[in-house]
């Protein structure tokens, strides 16, 4: 209601006359304060708001919700759900026509598979990454609503930076035959570790393992063996230098333990974000 302030002489004696003529004056305010509130109509919220989108590299799982404000014609919810893009050439979601589909999987309401409340009018999905391990660079969700016959849609784009490196394979030599006791020859191996990060090879700081002896002891004091990704065939082993694959030549001498040796890989990004161990068991006799 418009405020409107009443004359200064109202608060002079007036005489009877004049407090008519007051009281019909403030009435006829008070009728056209009311006639005019400036309070234009409610805004219709839209069906979808909030889009959010999250990928955990730990697990390797990505989470989607979007809250559903239903309009005010209809009544029912038919289903929610979202469409998952790989972005091709960029971060923009404005480059769809390039884009790589990836999934569509149903949201829910009830709490489960990610749902936190049912019924808050937020639905969400936790679910496994579609994409290959190692892989970053932006992916774009759509979000859809289906209401009364209506498809209503939202969208939000996800940039996948700053995870952890991801080591893709090991090999090392399964079964070690050293040589006789007191002999100068030596076993040799060449140990690699291919390894992929989403944010590039030149992201990745170091790549080892670290060796558990026979006798439950930790060879070089537990430190990690380091492997190169340099092109150096010596003392590295390496034949390509950038292409991902990190490799060492070791050497066993006929002193060393026979037994079983576990090998334990990790990758280290730049950030220090370490990667998931890989083990590899090696025998030797």
């Amino acid at each position: 209601m418009s405020t409107h302030y009443l004359p200064a002489y109202i608060a002079r004696s007036m005489s009877p006359t004049n407090h008519w003529f007051i009281v019909v004056g403030a009435a006829l305010v008070l009728m056209v304060g009311c006639g005019e509130t400036g309070v234009g109509p409610k805004d219709e919220l839209p069906v979808l708001s909030n889009p959010e989108t999250s990928f955990n590299d730990r697990d390797r799982s990505f989470y989607a919700a979007v809250t559903v404000t239903l309009p005010e014609s209809a009544t029912v919810i038919d289903s929610v759900w979202i469409e998952m893009f790989q972005i091709v050439g960029g971060t923009s979601i404005d480059s769809a026509a390039a884009d790589t589909f990836l999934l569509s999987i149903s949201l829910v309401d009830d709490a489960t598979n990610g749902d936190i409340l049912p019924l808050d009018g937020v639905y969400a999905r936790t679910f496994d990454s579609p994409l290959p391990s190692g892989t970053g660079g932006a992916v774009r969700f759509e979000f859809h609503a289906l209401i009364a016959g209506d498809t209503h849609t939202a969208a939000d784009t996800l940039r996948l930076i700053n995870l952890r490196p991801v080591i893709l394979s090991v090999s090392a030599a399964a079964l070690l035959t050293l040589p006789p006791q007191g002999s100068e020859l030596v076993a040799i191996d060449t140990v690699r570790a291919t390894v992929a990060d989403p944010d590039g090879l030149n992201d990745i700081k170091r790549v080892g393992f670290t060796v558990l002896k026979p006798d439950s002891t930790m060879a070089n004091n537990g430190q990690p063996f380091l492997l190169a990704d340099n092109g150096l065939l010596e003392p590295y082993g390496d034949l390509v230098a950038g292409d991902g694959v990190y490799s060492l030549i070791i050497q066993l001498e006929s002193t060393n333990d026979r037994g079983t040796y576990v090998y334990r890989f990790t990758a280290q990004d730049l950030s220090g974000a370490v990667s998931d161990t890989v083990t590899q068991i090696v025998v030797v006799q």
